[in-house]
């Protein structure tokens, strides 16, 4: 695999700024994005003492703390244990993949990284996307420190989701160009595992921002008006493409293997079955056998790098229950608006 002159450039880059602060505060990443959607929740909150707001527009103004806050929280506390963790499946995938040492070393140390021009027009990018944003969402109808501090968070969270999730994204289309160029274990499917890992990670971390627009309800009957749907819509998308990406080109080389496995036992089984099974010697009887019992197995292995158990797990414990939440709560809006 020639490594492309971006990823070189990665390789020798700072870190991610949102992991170098985290390295700077000596915090770990679950109470980094606390403090941080603390900090962001508090800010929004304090519109109402020193607004004096009334009991409808501090509810309404809690759905909107609750939303940046934990929106925030998470992308700061996820970004180092989903980027890191990226590089931990790419070290664990060594046996299946042809790539030399140092060009490992190369992926695997750039997969937390990215140079600093590509971080500016990043930056540049998030600041537009959140100033159109904030256009279509016309905060201008509201008093003025409202319109502030609605256009401040909104700002604030592109930027931080143009700082993340394209790396998310550059690292899921690695995975893809890896998997391509794998030469899976059937027999031993764990030793390609950590591509499920890959895809299913950063999956996790999405699936919290999306269900985070599940408190914009609270006080609002109609939180998806304007231009609210294009952030849901935006990490809808990612969201998609972070969990197809690493598995499509594992997903290939997995079926493509087992095809040639089974064309080749079937041809050996061809070999002893060309004379009377009644007539066979006993030792052909015992080869003819093992060949069967291999093509079984190899037939049953299983056709996607996760680990099903695993997933299970996660769906009961972590997913379905937050996205169970953000359908009821999607219901409910449509089931008001139908009203």
């Amino acid at each position: 695999m020639k490594i492309s002159p971006f990823l070189q450039a990665c390789a020798s880059a700072p870190e991610l700024s949102v992991i170098r602060l985290q390295t700077l505060l000596r915090l770990q990443p679950w109470s980094f994005g606390l403090l941080g959607g603390l900090i962001v929740f508090c800010g929004i909150m304090l519109q109402v003492p020193l607004l004096n707001l009334d009991r409808g527009d501090a509810i309404e103004i809690l759905g909107n703390a609750l939303f940046f806050g934990v929106s925030i929280g998470i992308l700061l506390g996820s970004a180092s244990p989903v980027l890191r963790g990226g590089a931990r499946d790419l070290d664990a995938l060594r046996s299946v993949l042809p790539i030399p040492d140092a060009s490992y070393q190369c992926l695997q140390t750039g997969m937390t990284r990215v140079p600093r021009s590509a971080s500016m027009v990043l930056l540049a990018i998030g600041l537009l996307l959140g100033l159109a944003h904030n256009v279509l969402l016309n905060h201008h109808r509201l008093a003025m420190p409202f319109v502030l501090i609605q256009m401040g968070m909104t700002l604030l969270l592109w930027v931080s989701m143009l700082t993340i999730v394209p790396k998310l994204v550059q690292n899921a289309l690695l995975f893809s160009r890896l998997g391509a160029l794998a030469q899976p274990d059937l027999l031993r499917p764990s030793r390609h595992a950590a591509f499920g890992s890959a895809a299913l990670r950063p999956a996790l971390f999405l699936v919290g921002i999306v269900c985070a627009y599940g408190f914009l309800i609270i006080g609002d009957d109609d939180p998806f008006d304007d231009g609210v749907w294009i952030g849901l819509f935006f990490s809808f998308l990612t969201l998609i493409g972070i969990v197809v990406l690493p598995l499509r080109g594992i997903r290939r080389r997995i079926r493509e293997t087992r095809g040639q496995v089974l064309a080749e036992l079937d041809r050996r089984f061809d070999e002893f079955h060309a004379t009377r099974m009644s007539e066979a010697e006993a030792h052909d009887l015992a080869a003819m056998d093992t060949i069967l019992d291999m093509r079984e197995r190899v037939a049953q292995a299983p056709g996607w790098p996760v680990d099903f158990a695993g997933i299970k797990r996660i769906l009961l414990y972590v997913v379905l229950p937050p996205l169970t939440w953000a359908a009821a709560a999607l219901t409910e809006i449509l089931i008001s608006g139908a009203l």
